[in-house]
């Protein structure tokens, strides 16, 4: 018995434990799904328009997709003077956690379910909601991107719903719903989308037209007449165009909406709904404008709405929005200004030293001082999507572009997920591409240094030599042009400073020209090199062999103040090694004006009298040396590259 009773007293325990543990609470804290749950809404609701009060009901039936319960829900909503909230589960009304500790009921609100909801389970939200809108009697327009109505919110996470919204509104006033309007229950339904976007026009017209099964709405004021039914023409064509190439419209509707009085362009507002800036002034711009800016922001349809971005800044899905427009401007036979001056606005920006690095932190890209939207997101954004589908080809590029349409529809995309998509496609390593455009702000610069041609049999043999003047390396196309009309094309080697390209043809050589198609964004006159730079560039190169690289260096760098001691160390002895000794000693005299330490002075007189020996200057060399064991040094200086101590 006494040795029984501590066996059985520990498996009583164990029970107890046991069963405690099944009566503990699920886990209350709140957290996301890390494919966060794709809800279904239902919206009733109605427009006050003289008290300027949006109010309904939303019924949204909640899915827990995950592998554990959750207990605590967030809606994207405020309880203030101006808008209001009940959330109903069954006839429970749910008390905001807000409240409850004491803080600000602003958004999120954190709401309790009644009982937890488990893995495959769904629950219907019922939620009662109002807010009023601040109208004037003169406004003629209220529009807003998706958040009318109180959203499920998920750490501020992107997603997709589905919706079915139905919004009664005074006579006199044209609706457009994140969706395609069924005539029998008269709810504007969409399956999938980031959001139910709503505008509102009063006194306004519409003209429809279905295209590839879409059906497209123009609504617009009755000077904006001619210009709403050109963009209305071109959307018709260009959604029937990116069906076909892309194999589906991610939405049954359209709607074009306009927007301010100049002709700036335009914007994706919200799933389905686009806003064309300027319809009034439809003669002040080229009929160009009007198609490019209209085949655009469809174009965003596919990334920001149907794939989401998943980057902040949020350059890819630009990227790979405005290189769908250029190829309905292609396909339309449509001049490609509009693209070429988008890179420009990139290269102009690099030319006046701006930091084009893409990669940056949220903090540090609201302290930046220049048009970055216009330079870096749309301009560069653009030139990197555009020059990976020259690089990796146009066969294994729409591979990766239809692919990531498939893969990400209603989730997030951002470049390194990008990256991977592309190496797993192409079956490179793409690090050299991405780490260089993306996450620096170096730049492409090319020039042809010489060019021959000779005869050689029954034609000619030409030789052209391109240089990479640049900080990046690409493989650029470059054309060769020959005296009976001919063309060839080579590329430069992405990893060379000097690419030779060889062209055998029945005729001598006419002309050259780098990248045809202006498809990279080329930097005609680099510009002057910043310390930063140079202490860059200085710090890519070898200790050994790259001499003439230095020599390069050395030359942007002698005109600017490079404060940095190690950097002029650096050239000193690449200089050395190449056997530009007069650049060296400059480099060795601009250390010690920077730095006169016991250990520079010691080592660069030690090295300046090392030079002067080289040059066959004895005397002076003596008086280096002298100098330098006067500092006294009890250290020493290695330099492993020559076995020197």
């Amino acid at each position: 018995m006494r040795k029984t009773k501590p066996i059985l007293t520990f498996f009583f325990l164990a029970m107890i434990l046991i069963a405690a543990a099944r009566a503990l609470p699920a886990d209350e804290r709140y957290w996301v799904p890390a494919d966060p749950p794709k809800c279904h809404y239902v919206i009733d609701a109605s427009f006050d328009m003289e008290k300027g009060i949006l109010g309904g009901e939303a019924r949204v039936a909640l899915p827990n997709p995950s592998h554990k319960a959750i207990s605590i829900v967030a809606f994207s909503w405020a309880i203030d003077d101006n808008s209001s909230i009940k959330v109903f589960v069954g006839g429970d009304q749910l008390s905001d956690l807000n409240s409850a500790n004491g803080s600000p009921t602003e958004r999120p609100l954190f709401y309790r379910l009644p009982e937890p909801l488990g893995p495959g389970e769904t629950v219907e939200l019922r939620v009662e909601f109002s807010w009023k809108w601040s109208v004037d009697a003169d406004d003629d327009e209220l529009l807003t991107s998706g958040w009318w109505y109180p959203r499920l919110w998920w750490d501020g996470l992107p997603t997709h719903d589905s919706f079915s919204a139905k919004l009664e509104v005074p006579e006199g006033w044209t609706l457009a719903l994140s969706g395609r309007l069924n005539d029998e229950t008269g709810y504007y339904e969409n399956a999938s989308g980031r959001a139910c976007g709503l505008y509102l026009g009063r006194g306004m017209k519409t003209a429809s037209r279905e295209s590839a099964g879409v059906l497209i709405t123009a609504i617009y004021r009755d000077e904006g007449e001619k210009c709403a039914l050109a963009c209305l023409e071109t959307a018709a064509d260009a959604v029937a165009f990116y069906k076909d190439w892309l194999g589906f419209h991610p939405f049954r509707f359209l709607y074009i909406v306009p927007g301010g009085p100049g002709a700036w362009g335009g914007y994706p507002m919200s799933t389905g709904i686009v806003v064309i800036h300027g319809e009034q002034v439809y003669d002040s711009k080229q009929p160009l404008h009007w198609q490019w800016i209209t085949a655009h922001e469809i174009g965003h349809q596919y990334w920001g709405e149907w794939v989401l971005d998943g980057d902040d800044p949020d350059w890819l899905w630009i990227g790979m929005g405005v290189f769908a427009d250029r190829e309905y401007t292609i396909h339309a036979g449509m001049e490609n200004s509009k693209h070429t001056g988008m890179m420009s606005r990139f290269t102009e920006g690099v030319k006046e030293n701006l930091d084009t690095t893409m990669d940056i932190p949220p903090a540090q890209h609201r302290r930046i001082g220049f048009d970055f939207n216009n330079v870096v997101i749309h301009g560069k954004g653009f030139s990197v999507i555009s020059m990976l589908d020259e690089a990796l080809g146009r066969e294994t590029f729409m591979k990766i572009y239809r692919r990531c349409l498939r893969d990400y529809g209603g989730r997030r995309l951002g470049w390194r997920e990008f990256q991977r998509v592309c190496e797993e496609e192409s079956g490179e390593n793409l690090s050299w591409f991405f780490e260089q455009w993306v996450r620096t702000g170096r730049f492409l610069a090319l020039e042809v240094i010489s060019k021959e041609s000779v005869p050689r049999g029954d034609g000619y043999e030409s030789t052209v030599v391109v240089r990479k003047a640049g900080r990046i390396g690409m493989p650029v196309p470059v054309k060769a042009v020959f005296a009976d009309g001919s063309e060839q094309v080579a590329h430069t080697c992405r990893s060379l400073d000097v690419s030779t390209l060889r062209f055998s043809s029945a005729a001598e050589l006419k002309d050259i020209v780098i990248d045809p198609e202006h498809h990279f964004p080329i930097i005609d006159e680099p510009p002057v090199a910043t310390a930063e730079d140079i202490e860059e560039e200085t710090s890519n190169i070898e200790w050994v062999g790259d001499g003439d690289k230095a020599l390069e260096i050395y030359n942007k760098a002698k005109g600017i103040s490079v404060p940095n001691a190690s950097t002029w160390g650096k050239l000193a002895y690449t200089l050395y090694d190449g056997e530009h000794y007069d650049e060296a000693y400059a480099a060795i005299e601009r250390v010690l004006e920077i730095d006169t330490s016991d250990y520079r002075v010691f080592v660069g007189n030690a090295w300046m009298g090392i030079i002067n020996d080289l040059r066959g200057d004895r005397e002076a060399a003596l008086q280096h040396y002298r100098a330098a064991l006067a500092v006294g040094y009890e250290s020493y200086s290695m330099h492993s590259q020559y076995d020197l101590r």
